[in-house]
């Protein structure tokens, strides 16, 4: 996973970046398409571990106790964008 997140986190500061990348053509371009599925990727399942905290959050605080996380974690972490981590 954190290979994954490696490769995304260069692409997507490759970007905005004001250098001109090294890397030029076909190989490139398919290099930056695999990262942005994996960027994409890793951004559904944020979006889907923050659906099943806000259910758990809806079901009662119990259930948050069972995860070990506190009430007050869970909120703040509903309260981040799919894009942070």
């Amino acid at each position: 996973m954190s290979t994954q997140l490696s490769l995304t986190s260069r692409f997507y500061r490759s970007l905005w970046s004001e250098q001109p990348t090294r890397t030029t053509g076909p190989a490139s371009v398919w290099a930056r398409l695999i990262a942005l599925r994996g960027l994409v990727a890793v951004w559904r399942e944020r979006k889907y571990y923050r659906e099943e905290l806000k259910r758990l959050a809806e079901d009662g605080p119990q259930r948050i106790d069972d995860v070990g996380l506190t009430l007050a974690a869970v909120e703040a972490e509903l309260q981040k964008p799919f894009w942070k981590a």
